[in-house]
Parts: structure tokens; sequence; C-alpha cells
């Protein structure tokens, strides 16, 4: 029964983070930075000149709503998302958890990565917002990659019940 619950608790938990970031705190940091896409949306990276933009509009609240709630649950949800996309993986090889090991480290990378470059402000490094853009990256990749893995692993012990 405890295993069951577990089953369910820890992707409806990703998904109660993940909705309220995209329904309620980025909806406000899109207010903040003149509309601009947070670094954590962007899948295919960013350049030190978009970064710098990016930074240069966003207002002295939106710095702190990025530095603070965003940050608490942008770390949040790989702790929760990463186990949720293990699962369904339970004995099918350890390659298998590659994606998921590589979505949970780049996004949990790309958050100190993207307060870094956040504090810096306009003194931001080139190397710095490279190595952001790159974990931005990597995060999608792994995502789509253990998104795809988890969901044929479902769909194959679904169509054995």
């Amino acid at each position: 029964m405890a295993d069951r619950l577990f089953r369910w608790l820890l992707p409806l938990a990703a998904l109660a983070v993940w909705g309220h970031q995209i329904l309620v705190l980025y909806p406000r940091l899109a207010a903040l930075s003149g509309h601009g896409t947070p670094f954590d949306l962007r899948v295919f990276g960013y350049t030190l000149t978009e970064a710098q933009a990016y930074v240069a509009r966003l207002s002295p609240e939106g710095l702190a709503l990025y530095l603070g709630p965003i940050r608490v649950e942008d770390t949040l949800l790989p702790l929760v998302l990463m186990p949720a996309l293990l699962l369904p993986l339970q004995g099918r090889g350890q390659l298998w958890f590659l994606p998921a090991l590589v979505y949970g480290l780049a996004d949990l990378g790309e958050n100190i990565a993207v307060a870094k470059i956040l504090r810096a402000g306009a003194e931001m490094q080139a190397s710095d917002v490279i190595l952001a853009s790159t974990l931005t990256q990597a995060k999608f990749a792994g995502l789509a990659v253990a998104g795809v893995l988890a969901g044929w692993s479902l769909w194959r012990m679904w169509r054995r019940r």
C-alpha cells in the first residue's frame, strides 16, 4: 500500500510544483521582466547578449522573485520529478536511469548557475552564461529522453496487466 501511494505521490507532487511555477510564479516574473522568457524556460539556451538584456529588463521585485520563491520551487522540482521519472524504470537496467539523472543534476546545476548570473547583473561573465545555458539545454534534453523512457515503460506495464 505504501509503495502504491509513493508511486502516485511523487508524480502528483512534481505536477503540483510545476503547475504552481507555470501558472503563478512565471507569469508574475514575466510581468516584472518586460515579458522576457526566464532562463529556466529557454529550451535552446541563450547568449551573453540575451542574458544581459533579460537581466537589464528585470525589475528589483522580479530579481527578488527569481532568486527567492522561484529558485526554491525550481530546486524542489528536480528533487521530486527525478525520482518520479525513475519509478517506472525499476528493473530496466542502469543505462535507463541516466537521462533522468542527467535531467536532475543539470536542473540543480542550472539553478546555481542562473543565480550566479542574476546576482552578477551587468557584470556577468560570458563563461557563467555559457555554463548556465548549457545546463538548461542538458536539462531539457535529459527530461525529454527520461519522459519518453518513463512513458514507454508505463505503457508496457499497462499492456501486461
